[in-house]
């Protein structure tokens, strides 16, 4: 399939879609996902929804344009496998930084995959979806729709990932900040909290070096 995602994760995000949908209703999917389609759109709590609109189709007896409501979500990590996900981040600085600076760094899956969990989905068991269409498959080209539409919403924000595995950006980052690593590297970054209000622009650059004093400054606090 042609690339519909910029980024790492959004490409993942939509392998995983493309390994258990049909092609010819992905095919239809792509051709779903703009703004001519998508009537309404909306993340909120981890959950995407949306309003689709639809074509006429004798077949399925649909005999005026319709419109489907159609929503897509992820399973979510229970919170206690979070606070263990989040204790293998903060040993990490070169994760625990990334985070902290808004950006997702490419080893995330590591500190999930300690705990048997990961971050971006990897079959249909990591999907729930329902359309109000009357295609008896699931996904149906409207899901796949809206799952490119997502896809695109991931490339601008990743951390829409971790909500729809059920904790916030500004909650994940809360609690990096507080393991003894979150602290010396906030320090060395200059008093970055929070840092959810801060632009990509007007983030500090981080350093190889920063990352190896706030280590050490966090092991000598230890």
């Amino acid at each position: 399939m042609a690339k519909h995602s910029r980024t790492w994760w959004g490409q993942k995000f939509i392998s995983a879609l493309e390994s258990f949908t049909d092609s010819g209703r992905l095919q239809d999917g792509r051709a779903y996902s703009g703004d001519g389609r998508i009537l309404r759109f909306d993340i909120t709590k981890g959950l995407t929804t949306a309003t689709i609109r639809g074509n006429v189709n004798l077949y399925f007896e649909v005999y005026k344009e319709p419109k489907y409501e159609t929503e897509v979500k992820m399973t979510a990590i229970a919170t206690k496998d979070w606070t263990k996900i989040i204790a293998n981040m903060s040993s990490k600085a070169s994760v625990v930084a990334r985070l902290l600076l808004n950006e997702v760094p490419e080893n995330i899956e590591d500190s999930l995959t300690s705990v048997g969990k990961h971050l971006l989905p990897y079959s249909s068991k990591d999907f729930q979806t329902e359309c109000s269409c009357p295609d008896y498959s699931n996904p149906c080209k409207h899901i796949a729709g809206l799952c490119y539409r997502l896809s695109g919403e991931l490339d601008q924000d990743p951390f829409l990932l971790f909500e729809m595995r059920g904790i916030s950006k500004e909650d994940l980052q809360a609690e990096l900040l507080k393991s003894p690593l979150g602290k010396a590297l906030a320090s060395e970054l200059g008093e970055i909290a929070p840092l959810s209000q801060k632009s990509p622009i007007n983030q500090p650059t981080i350093t190889e070096d920063a990352v190896i004093k706030a280590t050490i400054r966090s092991f000598s606090s230890c």
